[in-house]
């Protein structure tokens, strides 16, 4: 094992103009090279990829690295060829067992990282709108099925000599916390030591790909194992009381589902339409201390509040709430990094809380109340029963469960430190979330100082987006005015 650590060193190194010996930090390439959790795919993992194939049923998400320079094209594609050398999991494809199994990761005998890059350049003096619809072409294409799930666009020709690095990955391959796991390990610090495909990875020392033949549990398996689980649970000193708690926390963690949701965000079509704004990150801290709540609870408030204003631009001032849900990451120090480790939770919003201070409150005490509920994990632990189902069944569940919420809304912290892609400063991160049937998603991820937040709306729902933007800037003045704290730029 030494001896084969020496080697990768000593293939990683690169010489600077000084003759310094530059390294890939190896502690990053055995990330890299271990990421992407187990080889058999979780039955909340598998039901994202076999909905694939259904209308609106993608799951796919596509990052936006936004570059202050615009490196080579040569740069570009080693950067892609050391990170699919670096990471085994990207030159996996999804193999299915068979019925009644979970499919698992298997290597893809024919990967040509060719085929999963390209590149297009601008046209002289081309707008943000231009750009828009440019990325959502590319996040709205269908996911190659028989390859490894994601691709590369590499966009330049963008003012100032920047351009944007995007990443289109399936959600079965990792959540938010994932991605970010997986760019803190591929981009350094310095400019002059990137990963590299002439470099040879750590793939040597992952952990081999194993998987066994998992079949799901039958029906009368799950009533039997319940009953055990229930014996154990009696015995132990467990109660009907503490059953029905259960079931409460169950309906708790739901409650939205049973709202009609907004009459303005009713209807629901196919299509996607995307737009990008971005916030000071350090004025969103100081929001969360003057509210005395996390940076979390004043970005739900913030959105909430951004729809409130929109409602009562329309002239609706009588919706009391909102149906919106937010993931919440199970990860924990030691779990696997990659795949997927995260739950939903729905909530009946309020809209008709006018004060700032008030709505963060109730939102923070929601929050709270919902990351201790006994039933937090319920979907992950339902989702085995639900993959017994016909996948057209199960599919049509899932876009009836999701349909009734009007919004969702992701926050995932991102790195915190100076980044370099391909040699190319990063200045600002985004994510083009999927939109599950929703009326509307936001997803804010952070990089450094900037808060970059894109919208995923369906045009026949939010019928004026720039409105809808405008009212989530406005309500970010708002914020900083009631809390007299400045608005940095």
């Amino acid at each position: 094992m030494q001896k084969v650590q020496a080697e990768l060193a000593d293939d990683s190194a690169e010489i600077d103009a000084t003759g310094e010996a530059l390294r890939f930090p190896e502690s990053q390439l055995r990330q890299l090279a271990n990421w992407g959790g187990d080889s058999q795919l979780s039955a909340a993992e598998a039901l994202m990829w076999r909905m694939e194939t259904f209308p609106q049923g993608s799951s796919a998400g596509t990052s936006l690295h936004f570059l202050a320079s615009t490196p080579s094209w040569e740069d570009v594609c080693d950067f892609v060829d050391g990170l699919s050398k670096a990471v085994p999991r990207l030159r996996q494809c999804v193999h299915e067992l068979g019925v009644g199994q979970l499919p698992v990761w298997r290597d893809d005998q024919n990967f040509q990282v060719g085929e999963h890059l390209r590149r297009l350049s601008l046209p002289q003096n081309s707008g943000n709108d231009v750009l828009i619809s440019v990325l959502s072409d590319f996040a709205n294409t269908p996911t190659e099925m028989q390859r490894p799930p994601w691709e590369v666009l590499f966009v330049d020709g963008l003012a100032g000599n920047k351009s944007v690095f995007a990443l289109k990955i399936q959600h079965c391959l990792t959540d938010g916390g994932g991605l970010i796991q997986l760019f803190s390990a591929a981009l350094s610090e310095r400019s002059d030591c990137q990963l590299r495909g002439s470099a040879q990875s750590l793939t040597a020392l992952a952990p081999a790909a194993r998987y066994k033949r998992v079949l799901m549990p039958s029906p009368g398996k799950m009533i039997k194992s319940g009953f055990k689980v229930w014996q154990k649970h009696r015995d132990e000193g467990y109660s009907l009381t503490s059953a029905q708690r259960y079931l409460k926390s169950i309906q708790s963690l739901n409650a939205a589902q049973a709202s009609k949701g907004s009459r303005l965000l009713q209807q629901r079509s196919a299509t996607n339409g995307y737009d990008l704004l971005n916030l000071p990150l350090p004025t969103l801290k100081l929001l969360a201390k003057a509210a005395q709540a996390s940076l979390n609870d004043v970005y739900l408030a913030l959105i909430i509040g951004a729809f409130r204003r929109y409602h009562l631009a329309f002239g609706v001032d009588d919706e009391a709430s909102l149906p919106l849900a937010f993931p919440v990451s199970l990860r924990k120090p030691g779990d696997a990094v990659g795949g997927n480790q995260f739950t939903g939770v729905s909530y009946a919003s309020p809209l008709n809380i006018a004060d700032p201070q008030e709505r963060i409150s109730v939102i923070r005490a929601y929050v709270r109340g919902a990351r201790a509920e006994p039933a937090l994990d319920f979907m992950n632990q339902l989702l085995p029963v639900a993959m017994l189902l016909p996948i057209k069944l199960t599919a049509k569940l899932v876009a009836q469960y999701s349909s009734r919420l009007d919004v969702q809304v992701s926050n995932i912290p991102g790195m915190a430190r100076s980044a370099y892609l391909a040699g190319a400063l990063v200045e600002s991160h985004y994510v083009l979330p999927p939109r599950p049937g929703c009326a509307c998603m936001f997803a804010m991820i952070s990089h450094q100082d900037v808060a970059g937040i894109a919208l995923n709306y369906d045009p026949a729902a939010v019928r004026e987006p720039k409105l809808l933007l405008s009212c989530v800037r406005d309500e970010f003045a708002g914020l900083c005015a009631y809390f007299d704290i400045e608005e940095l730029v």
